[in-house]
């Protein structure tokens, strides 16, 4: 049976409507105007879940709960997902620099010498979309060629005043994305320049299980990084991808056993954080954590019975969250 289709509602209607609910429309105009710069969709169907009466036979909000604990959360969370995109395009603005280093180290500045195919692995055969038959390989070089001719600057000053285009030139011109399809394609000698590079460990200290790790770490950033620039809803939600646990894990008091019991720093928000922690600038870490025990501490300030809801939903334990407060004050 078919959902009743939905109708054009007035600001005054919604409210009304979210009353009958049983929301407590603690202030109204503050919820108009609300409702009126953000729109209902975003606020109350994005992130009112937490608050409905699961036991109520139709949807009803449980009691005492107000427009403001809902309209807060989603504030909340708006900061977070904007200092994701800060966090990440940090993180991608090292990586770019690691990386273009490391073909320029390995292959040479020019585009006839560091986009050989023999400087690359031919990865596996595309068996889907446009470059279905190809390999891995002639995929990633046609991207270098598409940047190469790009109409964007500074590509284009490069090719038409050296007709050439250095790799720290060319990476300006890769996504996220594409900048680790092209890690994942180096040759292993220097996958792992980049790996020590971008991580400030030494070469001999790193096995393939941190080579694994790094790899993840790649995966995490960038699948959180397309969910907050689609404006999904970060504090609670959970990746494709999957981060290992690692000895990284343990600087966030995360075990072996409550990784594997409740997923913590596996593909969450902490398992961003804990990707962010492997990159050398661990400033871009640090300062993430900040920002999210700040918004954490002033949420629970104004609606304080909801701590551990807050926490459970973030899959951030207390004693971590408590930890993070006593250092930041």
């Amino acid at each position: 049976m078919s959902k009743p289709e939905k109708v054009f509602k007035s600001t005054t209607d919604q409210l009304q409507l979210l009353q009958r609910r049983g929301l407590v429309i603690d202030d109204p105009m503050f919820a108009e105007e609300a409702l009126i710069r953000t729109s209902y969709y975003e606020i109350i169907n994005g992130y009112k879940d937490l608050f409905i009466d699961a036991n109520a036979e139709e949807e009803s909000f449980q009691a005492c709960t107000t427009f403001s604990e809902i309209y807060y959360l989603y504030e909340m969370d708006n900061t977070l997902r904007f200092a994701m995109l800060s966090a990440t395009l940090s993180a991608e603005n090292l990586l770019r620099s690691v990386i273009a280093y490391v073909l320029a180290e390995e292959h040479g500045h020019s585009v006839k010498d560091y986009q050989n195919n023999r400087n690359f692995r031919q990865g596996k055969k595309i068996t889907h979309g446009r470059s279905k038959g190809k390999y891995e390989r002639e995929l990633l070089l046609q991207i270098f060629s598409e940047v190469y001719h790009s109409t964007h600057q500074p590509m284009t000053y490069y090719r038409e005043t050296y007709r050439d285009m250095p790799p720290w030139i060319l990476v300006k011109g890769l996504s996220f994305g594409n900048l680790q399809y092209l890690f994942k394609l180096m040759l292993p000698g220097s996958k792992m320049k980049v790996i020590a590079r971008a991580t400030g460990m030494s070469s001999e200290l790193i096995d393939d299980r941190f080579k694994q790790s790094f790899s993840e770490m790649f995966d995490i950033l960038v699948a959180f990084r397309n969910w907050a620039a689609h404006g999904g809803r970060v504090y609670n939600h959970r990746v494709r991808k999957r981060l290992s646990h690692s000895p990284a894990h343990a600087r966030f008091s995360v075990t072996h056993s409550a990784y594997q019991k409740h997923g913590r720093g596996r593909d969450d928000i902490l398992s961003f954080i804990v990707a962010l922690s492997y990159l050398r600038d661990r400033e871009i870490a640090d300062h993430f954590i900040r920002l999210v025990t700040s918004e954490i501490y002033d949420y629970v300030i104004s609606f304080p019975r909801h701590e551990d809801m807050l926490l459970s939903q973030m899959n951030i334990p207390i004693t971590l969250y408590q930890g993070w407060l006593h250092h930041s004050k």
